[in-house]
């Protein structure tokens, strides 16, 4: 972790890299996630509220929303997206954390259906053709931690997690998917960002944690979130979210981070990095960039774009520019 001073510094510096590039009116951006379609376009994804109002306030994050763009820098706000089921146990009160994975011209849409009265996630699935129109799969949820290692049993007292899912292939083991969740007889005190492998993104095999941290009390961010991995050269880079800050740890076992040195990475929230035509990208949302613990400013903005170069092993921030 950087000095004091040097934080500041280095806060300062990249916050002149990121562009707000979205912000729809009178509503905020939160977790997201973009994805190029067939059509050619970029197709943004995002928990989306009433600006100022929280995750649990009713009538907010119940529906995702959708915008698209030709150059990552103007957008064109689309219909809101899926939209919760109030008959049902896994998602009748809220939608969080949408990530999109192609697969032979299909798109998964991997999301989190919320029940606040047994205080659980839910990990949903529904696939599309064509991004605009989605299916629910049948047998939602697709997923659910194993209690084995997990404190995950809904209805306990004790918020049962399984979030912000991340989707990740691997020639070996096939389709990865990473997501939120705590270690079991903790209570929610030491937080983990858990594993499960699939052959068909639709059956799931719990892989256990993959990455176990402290819980940050007093901090923006007290669990960990909103995983994303890259592989490069061999090694497998795990960007998340916890306490104020966007961390990094690298590893060359995908299942295996726990041990590994951590990296202060960038002031980003609910960062995704994805990319196009040779260029990275890394995006930022919901607060303005320099209100780090969220105390001003939660909840109020949109999306914030910069780019990413890979010329040294632990990757730099730099100013943003329209894909071409």
């Amino acid at each position: 972790m950087p000095s004091n001073i040097e934080y500041k510094r280095l806060a300062k510096n990249q916050s002149l890299c990121f562009r707000e590039v979205y912000s729809p009116t009178g509503r905020y951006v939160n977790d997201h996630c973009i994805i190029q379609g067939k059509d050619h376009l970029f197709h943004l994804f995002h928990i989306v509220g009433p600006t100022g109002k929280g995750c649990y306030d009713d009538g907010s994050e119940i529906t995702f929303g959708h915008a698209t763009s030709e150059d990552l820098l103007l957008w064109t706000t689309q219909p809101d997206t899926l939209s919760i089921d109030p008959l049902s146990s896994h998602e009748p009160h809220h939608l969080f954390a949408p990530y999109i994975f192609e697969k032979e011209n299909k798109y998964y849409l991997f999301y989190s259906g919320i029940n606040t009265l047994s205080q659980a996630e839910y990990m949903c699935l529904a696939t599309s053709d064509d991004l605009t129109h989605w299916i629910k799969h049948t047998e939602n949820p697709v997923f659910q931690p194993s209690p084995t290692w997990a404190e995950y049993t809904p209805s306990s007292g004790i918020w049962s997690c399984c979030r912000d899912a991340h989707i990740f292939f691997h020639p070996k083991h096939n389709y990865i998917l990473y997501y939120v969740t705590w270690i079991k007889g903790t209570k929610g005190k030491t937080v983990a960002l858990g594993a499960a492998s699939s052959d068909d993104l639709i059956t799931w095999k719990d892989r256990g944690p993959v990455m176990v941290r402290p819980y940050a009390p007093n901090q923006s961010t007290v669990s960990m979130e909103s995983p994303c991995v890259i592989e490069r050269n061999g090694k497998f880079y795990l960007f998340y979210k916890h306490q104020d800050e966007t961390r990094l740890v690298i590893s060359e076992d995908p299942f295996n981070f726990t041990d590994q040195t951590d990296h202060w990475f960038s002031i980003t929230h609910a960062s995704e990095f994805f990319e196009s035509a040779g260029q990275w990208y890394i995006s930022s949302c919901s607060r303005a960039l320099l209100d780090l613990d969220h105390s001003q400013t939660d909840r109020t903005k949109g999306l914030y774009l910069a780019r990413l170069n890979w010329e040294n092993e632990i990757p730099q921030i730099i100013p943003f520019e329209a894909a071409k």
